[in-house]
């Protein structure tokens, strides 16, 4: 196993960006849940259309996938090996949440006006974030 100081540096420059991504993850979730009346009155209509039809599975893979990925980039971060079990567990919300987005009326339209990035970003990111876990791990670099 390497010790600590031995690291390469862009172990952890890895391991945080996954925090902090995987933290704005989190923010965008818990202000999502905590959206008072107000505020969902300010969203377009279509963003209101979209959070009203969204089945209940598909905000529980939101909270799985963004809570999963935290929790796995902190537990890169103190190397350990679940880590590569909770990005897989994220990497899975992930793929479950995106389904949703294909069955929900209007959304590929509401997309398409308002950008691509996050919806490639996000699961691309997930699986890159799970490869590295596991690569990681092979590298005896997690416990």
């Amino acid at each position: 196993m390497i010790e600590n100081d031995k690291l390469p540096v862009w172990f952890w420059a890895i391991g945080i960006f996954a925090l902090l991504w995987n933290g704005l993850g989190v923010a965008a979730y818990a202000a999502e849940v905590l959206m008072s009346a107000e505020d969902f009155a300010e969203l377009s209509e279509a963003e209101q259309q979209l959070y009203a039809n969204r089945p209940y599975w598909a905000s529980a893979a939101f909270a799985v996938a963004v809570i999963g990925g935290f929790m796995g980039s902190v537990v890169l971060l103190l190397r350990r090996a679940i880590a590569v079990r909770l990005f897989l567990l994220s990497f899975i919300a992930v793929l479950v949440q995106f389904s949703s987005y294909f069955i929900l009326d209007g959304y590929l339209e509401y997309i398409s006006k308002a950008g691509w990035f996050m919806p490639i970003s996000i699961p691309v990111l997930a699986v890159a974030f799970l490869l590295f876990a596991r690569w990681a791990g092979k590298k005896s670099l997690l416990q």
